[in-house]
């Protein structure tokens, strides 16, 4: 069995402080046309698949304040399959370009990708592609590519790549929306990239013992990234995995919660004393509990582990450095289970419909 240090999924996403830096100073270096696209805007969708789209529900619930305007997640299996449902009805191609569709993808090959985005100009509406190669196909036929310079990688689960490209589509609806404020706490992220190495230890500790469940909650932006630690945990450790809006897991959720099960809490923000108060419930309940926090204010009655990640930072801008700790629990997970997390079964590191 590889050593954890050796695996080539934990060496990409140590490196996610770097690509985070390089995708920040990309953003600084916006294109005029994609700020014009995303600013004069009326409605705007992003999407993705697996952990793209979890990326863009992120994105998406940090736009709507700032851009004051709809701003939607939705699943590029949605645009090709019921798009009545997701896109705006067009009256007419002007109408048309003021919904500009964001499109990620890692590899920018993905089949749906492809297909969301020949299906969007063939409407008359706008694209931007954000990815982390800018030779893909998805980067050739997008109105405005938005590259992660480094945030490709070989691994097959994405690590780096969401990192940075979740950062840098952040700098750019800070941009957009003239949030100056959230624009500097942005960057100052790789500042505070010691706070996810440090979450990462403990993580990396609680995956030696075999949890029979997993459950991760976050509130608003950070639901996205609950998603994520659930994809990243089932697909590498196949250990079963949920993850809710904090307070959304006593309406029946709550039930799973025994002895032998963890329950990671991804706090920070005004609701982070009501969302402590459901992970104490947890451990009351009899489940192990992880909380990570902005700052120790936000602790107060933690009887579990805990871990303080963006300490001062706007709740929004610390979203990529939530992502490290969920690998280094999941990867640690896997190899106390037996698997391989470098090649998790069944998966490949880009999806074309109609490959086994």
């Amino acid at each position: 069995m590889t050593a954890f240090e050796d695996l080539l999924t934990w060496r990409e996403s140590s490196t996610s402080g770097e690509a985070i830096g390089a995708a920040l100073e990309a953003a600084d270096r916006l294109p005029v046309a994609a700020r014009d696209l995303l600013a004069t805007a009326e409605r705007i969708v992003i999407t993705g698949a697996g952990s793209s789209y979890y990326l863009a529900q992120a994105v998406a619930a940090v736009a709507r304040p700032v851009l004051r305007r709809s701003v939607i997640a939705a699943p590029l299996s949605e645009l090709i399959l019921r798009p009545e449902g997701v896109l705006a009805e067009a009256a007419s191609a002007g109408h048309a370009n003021r919904e500009p569709v964001v499109i990620i993808s890692r590899s920018g090959s993905t089949s749906e990708a492809i297909d969301v985005v020949e299906r969007m100009r063939a409407t008359g509406r706008p694209t931007v592609a954000v990815t982390c190669r800018a030779d893909s196909p998805l980067a050739a036929l997008a109105d405005v590519t938005l590259v992660s310079p480094e945030g490709d990688e070989r691994a097959i689960v994405m690590t780096r790549s969401f990192a940075s490209m979740l950062a840098l589509l952040l700098r750019v609806v800070a941009s957009v929306g003239d949030d100056g404020s959230l624009a500097a706490d942005l960057g100052r992220l790789p500042r505070h990239w010691h706070e996810a190495t440090a979450a990462a230890d403990i993580g990396r500790r609680l995956g030696g013992s075999d949890w029979s469940r997993i459950v991760v909650l976050g509130g608003g932006p950070a639901l996205g990234i609950a998603m994520e630690w659930g994809l990243k945990l089932t697909e590498t450790s196949q250990v079963p995995t949920n993850a809710y809006e904090p307070l959304e897991f006593r309406h029946g959720p709550v039930s799973v919660c025994e002895p032998g099960m963890l329950v990671v809490g991804l706090i920070g923000g005004p609701g982070a004393p009501d969302e402590v108060a459901v992970v104490e419930q947890a451990a009351r309940l009899g489940a192990s509990t992880w909380l990570i926090a902005r700052d120790q204010g936000e602790t107060q009655g933690s009887t579990g582990e805990v871990s303080l990640v963006g300490g001062g930072l706007d709740p929004s801008a610390r979203l990529p450095l939530l992502v490290h700790p969920a690998h280094a629990l999941a990867l640690s997970l896997a190899l106390t289970r037996g698997r391989d997390p470098d090649a998790p079964r069944h998966l490949s590191q880009v999806v074309i419909l109609g490959e086994d």
